[in-house]
């Protein structure tokens, strides 16, 4: 039998002020609303890819407002939930590390994984910290590795949306260096699964090789999660031999766009499941090459 965590409350003093707070400046989704009586409201949010939500309320639980303790967020890279939080104008305690000898602040050498930690309170002092997990149990004896990788575009969302929405805009940046992307047939929908080809250079063989996107979210111009598989030119799954160790046959992709300064585009791409760190590695190597040309895309 599935036990699943769904709500955790926040006890506050003004529900529309916490909304202000969680919903418009970290981006919570807005589940719903509902007063009840004079005293008595609540309101539910969540998370960007959680399966947990937290209710704010006024009179529904018997806690004072600001109580709640130990409340913490996971991400793939700490220091991009830092950059996120400055944007928001929510204070916080910078990137620390923690270790034995309690915490420090981190450094640009650190490694961060499963020891990165950011902190912040919400306008009643209900404490968050944000922890970056980018390899953790996935059953007995397993354990997954995840990546995350940041750029700034030089466009607005709504352009920077094309990227990841419009083949032609695709077919510009897939792929590492040296490698091109003669076509990617987008059905761009939840649900909707598109077909993209990567063509190695000459040098590695010049062999065309195919990816689906599979869409479980699409919120314009916000967010993107999909699924990756490895397939063939008619978007046929690779048997287990064809796909590189360590790397799952379905890859989850999550893609978010947020307003930065100066009409640009802070854009994050996260991976999980990687079965081993040098799988994760490769990959992320991969990634910031085909981010890296798309900088370029949108370079003014």
């Amino acid at each position: 039998m599935d036990w699943t965590l769904e709500v955790v409350p926040v006890p506050v003093t003004d529900v529309d002020r916490a909304i202000a707070f969680y919903a418009g400046q970290l981006g919570f989704a807005l589940d719903l609303d509902t007063t009840l009586d004079e005293r008595t409201r609540f309101a539910q949010l969540t998370p960007p890819g959680s399966g947990c939500s937290i209710m704010v309320s006024t009179g529904m639980v018997d806690m004072a407002p600001g109580a709640q303790r130990g409340l913490q967020l996971v991400v793939a890279d700490v220091r991009a939930a830092h950059r996120m939080l400055v944007e928001a104008g929510v204070e916080n305690s910078g990137v620390t590390v923690a270790g034995r000898e309690g915490s420090r602040p981190a450094t640009d050498g650190d490694a961060l994984d499963n020891v990165g930690f950011v902190r912040f309170s919400d306008p009643d002092g209900n404490e968050w910290a944000v922890q970056q997990i980018s390899a953790r149990g996935a059953g007995p004896g397993t354990v997954t590795h995840d990546l995350s990788v940041t750029r700034l575009l030089d466009a607005p969302p709504e352009q920077a949306w094309l990227a990841w929405s419009d083949g032609d805009h695709v077919r510009r940046w897939w792929g590492p260096v040296g490698f091109t992307s003669p076509s990617a047939e987008m059905d761009f929908r939840v649900g909707g699964t598109s077909l993209v080809c990567m063509r190695a250079p000459a040098e590695y063989g010049g062999q065309d090789m195919y990816n689906s996107w599979t869409y479980r979210e699409i919120t314009p111009p916000e967010r993107i999660e999909f699924v990756l598989h490895f397939v063939d030119a008619d978007g046929k799954p690779l048997d287990e031999s064809s796909i590189p160790p360590g790397v799952p046959r379905e890859v989850r992709h999550v893609v978010t766009l947020r307003p930065a300064d100066s009409g640009r585009t802070e854009l994050t791409v996260s991976e999980f499941g990687y079965g081993t760190a040098e799988a994760r590695d490769i990959s992320r190597a991969g990634l910031e090459q085909c981010l890296d040309k798309m900088e370029t895309v949108f370079r003014r």
